[in-house]
């Protein structure tokens, strides 16, 4: 029996019709069930709270532009306007707050504020109990400081001053062939003879991120009993380098706006994923005091050489 074509033909095209209906009516749904899901998560621009003005916090921000201006609006506020911004601010922007105090502010304002944490050491991240927010740290990951150590001094044992203990996260030293050996300061043990009894013990003493032991009273002393004693310190600070520690490994302004960069855009891309309460340093630089490694008949490897060597090392 010969076919209709004439006949055929309207048939598909109702079809056609209904199946574009079906797939309209579930696209339409979609959006109407998941309004918080697609909506609330979205990033529209990217505000950034300075503590203050200072070259460092300006070359992360000119980093973090140069990343991600192209796909997203970023604004800086002065932590002193940030009343005013939180009575404008639109629905959909994501806060990144640079030191201390202007991570305090941003929680102060807005416990909720979607917020990433810049400039802090893990010390301050305890401190001001953020847990519930991200924060980008200073310090470097515990294997990096440790690796940089022996790989810069070929030591056998560094000393490690703390008030708390380091963290219990922080990875076994046998790997790299390198005793690590702890000394706590409290009211009782106080910092100057704690140091030269891990002078006395140790290779080096490695000084980790902990201002309430490095800070503007103690520093002078610590370096100086160290080049006393003929046995270095390697830091998280270049400012200590340039003060007399023998080398440091640390996160540069530009080092932190990458880092920045890098979880914006995980944030763009899966902004309703989940993210560890802080990251340390993804990035680092390397600065050393070349009298001091002469002073203490000290030969540093070649930098690059050392970073190639660091960088084989998984923190």
């Amino acid at each position: 029996m010969p076919i209709d074509v004439n006949t055929i033909r309207p048939q598909i095209y109702v079809m056609l019709i209904r199946a574009l209906s079906l797939r309209a009516l579930v696209v339409l749904l979609a959006m109407l069930l998941t309004p918080a899901m697609s909506r609330a998560n979205l990033i529209d621009e990217i505000v950034i709270i300075k503590g203050s003005d200072n070259a460092y916090f300006d070359e992360t921000i000119a980093t973090l532009a140069r990343h991600v201006e192209q796909i997203v609006r970023i604004r800086i506020v002065q932590q002193a306007n940030l009343a005013l911004e939180f009575n404008n601010h639109p629905d959909h922007s994501l806060f990144i707050a640079f030191g201390p105090s202007a991570v305090a502010a941003v929680k102060q304002f807005d416990q909720r504020a979607p917020l990433i944490s810049a400039y802090l050491t893990h010390e301050q991240y305890r401190e001001l109990a953020i847990d519930d927010q991200f924060a980008v740290l200073l310090d470097q990951p515990m294997q990096r400081y440790l690796a940089f150590c022996k790989l810069l001094l070929n030591a056998a044992s560094i000393g490690v001053i703390s008030d708390h203990g380091i963290d219990t996260d922080s990875p076994s030293d046998t790997s790299l062939g390198l005793v690590v050996n702890q000394y706590r300061v409290d009211t009782a043990n106080k910092l100057l003879p704690v140091l030269r009894e891990l002078l006395q013990a140790n290779d080096a003493l490695l000084m980790l991120p902990r201002q309430s032991i490095y800070n503007q009273d103690s520093l002078k002393g610590v370096l100086l009993t160290s080049y006393r004693k003929r046995k270095p310190a390697i830091s998280y600070s270049p400012a200590h380098v340039r003060s007399g520690a023998l080398a440091s490994i640390y996160s540069s302004p530009i080092d932190i706006g990458r880092h920045l960069a890098l979880i914006v855009k995980q944030r763009l891309m899966q902004p309703g994923g989940v993210a560890p309460a802080y990251e340390f340093a993804r990035y680092y630089s390397i600065t050393s005091n070349r009298r001091i490694a002469q002073a203490l008949a000290i030969e540093l490897p070649d930098e690059s050489d050392l970073r190639a060597q660091l960088d084989r090392i998984q923190p």
